[in-house]
């Protein structure tokens, strides 16, 4: 008898909620990824090109050390709260005991494992925030081993000092607040919550986490969530106004906390066209340039290439290819998979077929 049983896919709960403060401390969290990421919402570029370096440096190592408390980790948002409201609502009282329970939470999320700790002789790991050497290269590790040393040395060196940390952060919030962010987020308002209405409508019963994900944000996500599949029951989506063709997740327990980029669900009416054209846009943007246009072209003439293949036929750094690649399959024209270490390429004809569809269908006349 053949004992080799197959795990049924594991089902999970859908639903959708306007998740004001995660989604608004995305938007800021954009403005430092405006060169590791292509495709975002021209908001978040031409915000950067508004922003004076003294404070876009300011938003990365805010952003950074104030993520518990401005993605609502802390404790729930109240209805109706913005993100201005929210820093302060959160941030009274002790400023100290405010850091301890960050420091609590930086362990739980980055490190719940240990792997990160094993190495360095801790025998508290929350010692680890004072101790410089020791927060630095515990930090860069789990932000994938990006080069921001001097960020977290800034950091380190902020968290050292709770009083000004506070002070701090609520300045820069509604620094950004009252001069990017407030004005935008009431503009982009009516179609989030548009976006949410549609998909209501859409039945998304007994679906996987993959299965929901691919029907809500267009992604493609098999394998690159298989740290979370065994215990998330649930999962919650948030329209984001500025993510692109990307998606944003943040587990919580059993809970995933899902944003992705404001869009319709495909055959859903609606009473205006806003989502449809952003949508189109998302899809337009990643074929508006010549490298992502050669990328595409190289893979009607081969069934797959791996990402180094691609670097060395166009002759282009890793990084630059690398943010091209991420667009297309952000975007749905690129089939991911890894093989080994590499990752691998397709082209999904299904995807640039589908997109001509919506373009004809959005400028034919009824």
């Amino acid at each position: 008898m053949d004992r080799d049983y197959i795990l049924a896919p594991k089902i999970v709960t859908v639903s959708f909620k306007m998740d004001t403060i995660f989604a608004q401390a995305q938007s800021l969290y954009l403005l430092n990824d405006i060169e590791r990421l292509s495709g975002l919402d021209s908001w978040i570029t031409n915000t950067v090109q508004a922003m004076p370096p003294a404070l876009r440096r300011e938003n990365l190592l805010i952003a950074e050390t104030g993520f518990f408390i401005i993605t609502g980790w802390l404790t729930p948002p109240l209805l109706g709260e913005n993100l201005p409201q929210y820093v302060e609502r959160t941030t009274q009282g002790d400023p100290a005991a405010l850091l301890r329970t960050m420091e609590a939470l930086w362990v739980e999320k980055w490190d719940h494992d240990g792997k990160y700790f094993a190495e360095m002789d801790l025998p508290d790991t929350r010692q680890i925030f004072h101790d410089r050497e020791k927060f630095t290269r515990f930090m860069c590790a789990v932000d994938d081993n990006r080069d921001q040393s001097a960020l977290w040395d800034e950091a380190f060196d902020l968290l050292q000092q709770p009083d000004m940390f506070v002070a701090r952060l609520r300045q820069h919030i509604h620094i950004m607040w009252d001069n990017y962010l407030g004005e935008e987020w009431a503009r982009q308002l009516a179609p989030l919550n548009e976006s949410i209405q549609a998909f209501q409508r859409v039945n998304l019963r007994e679906m996987t986490i993959y299965d929901a994900i691919r029907v809500v944000a267009g992604r493609d996500m098999r394998g690159k969530l298989d740290e979370l599949e065994a215990y998330i029951d649930e999962i919650i989506f948030t329209p984001s106004p500025h993510l692109g063709p990307y998606i944003a997740k943040l587990p919580e327990g059993n809970t995933l906390r899902v944003l992705y980029g404001a869009r319709l669900p495909r055959g859903v009416q609606v009473s205006s066209s806003a989502l449809s054209r952003s949508e189109l846009l998302i899809r337009m943007n990643a074929l508006a340039d010549d490298t992502r246009l050669r990328i595409l072209e190289m893979l009607t003439q081969r069934d797959e290439m791996c990402a180094q293949d691609i670097i060395e036929a166009l002759d282009l750094s890793q990084s630059s290819v690398s943010r091209h690649l991420s667009q297309l399959s952000a975007t749905g024209y690129l089939i991911e998979r890894r093989r080994d270490v590499n990752k691998c390429y397709s082209l999904n004809v299904d995807r640039v077929v589908d997109t001509v569809r919506a373009l004809t269908n959005f400028l034919s006349k009824e």
